[in-house]
């Protein structure tokens, strides 16, 4: 069969997986010389673990399959982790229960013939475009045609009278933090049936409507907000008399407080649905984007002009996180991932350049946008003789939070940091739009023939991966 090496990792897997239970492990890989793949396997009775590690060399990423099935006569319980890699997006999915994994299978079936069988029918649908570039979602119609498949299509609290209410102008952290709030103030309202409401003077407001909901072309634009969301629009002065103002454990008027409830919160939705569920929240403010008075596309616009339609063209976000404390937050994104403890920080010509070249992408434009704070970095990549030439920094006359983030959102690969949460927003909303080529976990390995090179550690979805990400995800 060839000589084969095992990682020291996968071979601590085994041990823990075998130790002292009865199982079946199949541990299939490939030989590193051959290609060949080989299987191994050792077999007890009662219960079942299978252990895959591959190597895809034409995608330059490590994948880990993991299944343990239990015997049916023992709650027949399945615990999966699995990766999949597509040109459009990672699924991740971890500590599934056997038969509500099957049934979502099949929801995924059933959704993509509806899907097939709405886009065939005589209605003539156009994908979402935004700033001029297309996007894998489907237009507002062709979603809302859909809507009557949807079961879980009533809004959340319509039977409650417990309300949750963002108010107040000061929240927990700046933009990225923020845009996680709200996130999951929805993700909460959903999960607890709360109605979820804003006052028109709090945070929240000020946050979405400079980037969303407030063009030109939408006179009736609190109306569309309140009903894309299911959120009521309170005036400051307006009672909640009636209202079971919720959480009832922390003080519901101190906007800092609840703003941190928010950020904090983790949906106890298994991964797929939580995915679906956020993503759809994406798409929504997406469809609402602004282009005045603040222009969502100004950086787009400033760098591509009339070009931006076609152009190809990867985005770096450099994000230094004020120093030592991004770093020990790093250090944690690398315990939850595998990712390298400071290379996103750091964004050596090196780093990039492992992911751009064998895409063929070192030969398009590459946009850094950055906070500013390491002017090392751009120097370093304005230096380098395959970057520079590509590199352009986003202008400072166009610089703003909404147009960094679609211009980051639009490319066609993105490279930004996991202890950033604007990184993070910014690889949620390309997952909610169908793009892949999200670069924010990478880590230098032995592969045991020649020298380390850098691959990724954690798909796609381990964005939204609360055991990877925790109250970022």
């Amino acid at each position: 069969m060839g000589r084969s090496r095992m990682s020291r990792a996968a071979a601590a897997l085994l041990l823990l997986f075998c130790g002292g239970a009865a199982v079946v492990v199949i541990i299939s890989c490939r030989d590193l010389e051959t290609a060949a793949p080989l299987h191994l396997q050792l077999e007890t009775t009662h219960s079942d673990t299978t252990l895959q590690i591959r190597r895809d060399s034409e995608e330059r990423r490590l994948s880990l399959s993991l299944s343990f099935f239990k015997d049916p006569k023992s709650s027949s319980l399945r615990s999966e982790s699995t990766e999949t890699s597509t040109d459009q997006g990672i699924w991740f999915s971890r500590w599934r229960n056997k038969d509500m994994y099957a049934e979502l299978k099949e929801k995924q079936q059933i959704q993509q013939r509806l899907n097939a069988e709405v886009l065939d029918s005589e209605y003539n649908f156009q994908p979402l475009s935004i700033c001029g570039r297309q996007t894998n979602v489907g237009t507002t119609q062709d979603l809302a045609l859909l809507e009557k498949f949807n079961m879980e299509n009533t809004c959340p609290g319509s039977n409650s009278k417990k309300l949750l209410l963002l108010q107040g102008d000061l929240a927990h952290g700046r933009t990225g933090n923020n845009l996680i709030e709200f996130l999951h103030a929805l993700q909460i309202s959903r999960d607890m049936d709360y109605q979820l409401a804003i006052t028109s003077n709090s945070w929240v407001f000020e946050l979405l409507h400079k980037m969303w909901f407030n063009s030109i072309h939408d006179d009736d634009w609190a109306a569309k907000f309140e009903k894309a969301f299911c959120i009521k629009i309170f005036q400051p002065d307006e009672s909640t008399k009636g209202w079971d103002r919720v959480p009832h454990k922390l003080n519901p008027n101190n906007s800092v407080i609840i703003s941190k409830y928010l950020f904090n919160y983790q949906s106890e939705l298994p991964l797929d649905e939580y995915i679906a569920s956020q993503s759809r929240f994406i798409q929504m403010l997406f469809r609402h984007y602004n282009t005045a008075p603040d222009d969502m596309c100004s950086g787009i616009n400033a760098i591509f002009g009339e070009e931006r339609s076609n152009v190809r063209y990867s985005v770096l976000h450099n994000r230094h996180l004020e120093g030592a404390p991004g770093i020990r937050l790093m250090q944690r994104m690398s315990r939850g991932s595998g990712c390298h403890p400071t290379a996103a920080l750091e964004m050596h010509p090196e780093y990039i350049k492992s992911i751009l070249g064998p895409i063929g992408m070192l030969d398009h434009p590459i946009v850094l946008i950055t906070d500013g704070q390491d002017p090392a970095v751009a120097q370093r990549l304005l230096e380098d003789p395959e970057i520079g030439p590509m590199l352009s920094v986003m202008p400072q006359s166009a610089s703003w939070i909404g147009g960094d983030l679609t211009a980051a959102i639009m490319s066609d690969v993105f490279i930004g940091n996991p202890a950033s949460s604007f990184s993070g927003f910014i690889a949620k909303a390309r997952i909610a739009m169908g793009f892949g080529n999200n670069h924010l976990f990478r880590a230098k390995v032995s592969t045991g023939v020649g020298k380390p090179e850098w691959v990724t550690t954690c798909g796609d979805a381990c964005i939204f991966d609360k055991n990877v990400l925790g109250n970022m995800s």
